[in-house]
């Protein structure tokens, strides 16, 4: 989908203001009849500032009143999104979908983007350790330490040992 600047878009729904037909303007810039009909809707209904601005964050109370509004009008999704200043229909389209499929709840604001893959730990408050434990887990490490040296020199050894074998 093609992005339009703002100043173009206010460019375009003056030429149809100014008494020029949808058609011909859509033909002359090569822009949808149904967009440059959304665009001169949203103008005519809020002026400029409704035709460029689009990020907006609704209320659950709004989404309801939204809904509710399109139905008792019985409008279509262009017009109730021009009178009540949504980005556009499809944002309407999907409340009511949500609303009619959950209910109230399922207009609740919501996160955006892909949920954490791993949920966060919640970090376990350090406590002051004793002489003895201190001692206990210096001694694991020390051991774990060890042992690994003990693996890779064996590993270094069997190597050797191949490579002799070869020669």
């Amino acid at each position: 989908m093609t992005k339009f600047s703002k100043d173009y878009r206010v460019k375009l729904v003056k030429e149809v203001d100014e008494e020029a037909s949808f058609n011909s303007v859509a033909r002359k810039y090569g822009v949808g009849k149904t967009t440059l009909k959304k665009w001169y809707a949203n103008y005519s209904h809020g002026g400029i500032k409704q035709l460029v601005s689009n990020n907006k964050k609704h209320t659950q109370e709004f989404k309801i009143y939204a809904i509710e509004y399109r139905w008792k009008h019985d409008l279509l999704y262009r017009l109730a999104v021009a009178e009540l200043e949504i980005p556009n229909e499809g944002v309407l389209y999907q409340w009511e979908k949500r609303y009619l499929g959950s209910g109230v709840s399922g207009l609740l604001t919501t996160r955006k983007g892909r949920p954490p893959k791993v949920p966060k730990k919640q970090e376990k408050p350090k406590r002051d350790l004793t002489r003895e434990e201190q001692l206990e887990t210096e001694n694991a490490q020390l051991r774990m330490e060890n042992a690994y040296l003990k693996k890779l020199n064996a590993l270094v050894q069997e190597r050797e040992k191949s490579k002799k074998k070869i020669k």
